[in-house]
């Protein structure tokens, strides 16, 4: 799962909804050809976040989805197509894939990973994410990430962004 992610623009969030946690991961989509159409290997999309689903240890996720969004662009509706998205929930034995219907030409794309977790700690959540954060993250980030994570999970904060800082961020 963590090769559809790049260190541009990646970011978690942590937020709470409906006593509920919620982690979005997005970040540039790393298979992205800049000024074109998306096109996506729908099996092979299914078979990494069925292979994702299966390596998470806990019981406490619930469902997840993985999507592509435009980046800089203004819908005209005159180069119409379908890019993938793919979800499971808890007691889904296959993922399920779903389309999104886009009407321009955007200048790159991005990867969206969301996630939906049953009230807990904050070691079920990022031993989850920790496939994808591995990659991206130093000591230091993820130290943050865990204080911005438990103040969320402790329920002072409702929602916290981590953004990954690199030469391009301003």
């Amino acid at each position: 799962m963590r090769n559809l992610f790049t260190k541009e623009c990646f970011n978690i969030e942590v937020f709470t909804q409906d006593e509920k946690i919620r982690v979005y991961i997005n970040s540039d989509y790393s298979g992205s050809s800049r000024k074109s159409q998306l096109y996506v290997n729908e099996e092979r999309l299914q078979q990494e976040v069925e292979s994702f689903w299966k390596s998470t240890k806990t019981k406490k996720l619930n469902q997840m989805l993985v999507s592509f969004d435009e980046i800089d662009w203004y819908d005209d509706e005159v180069d119409v197509y379908e890019t993938p998205s793919v979800s499971m929930k808890r007691g889904d034995k296959k993922s399920k894939v779903n389309h999104h219907r886009h009407g321009s030409i955007p200048k790159d794309w991005s990867v969206d990973l969301r996630m939906l977790f049953e009230k807990t700690t904050k070691k079920p959540i990022l031993d989850t994410i920790k496939p994808i954060t591995d990659k991206f993250l130093s000591v230091k980030d993820m130290k943050e990430l865990e204080k911005g994570m438990t103040q969320v999970l402790q329920g002072k904060k409702q929602r916290y962004t981590f953004q990954l800082q690199n030469e391009y961020s301003y």
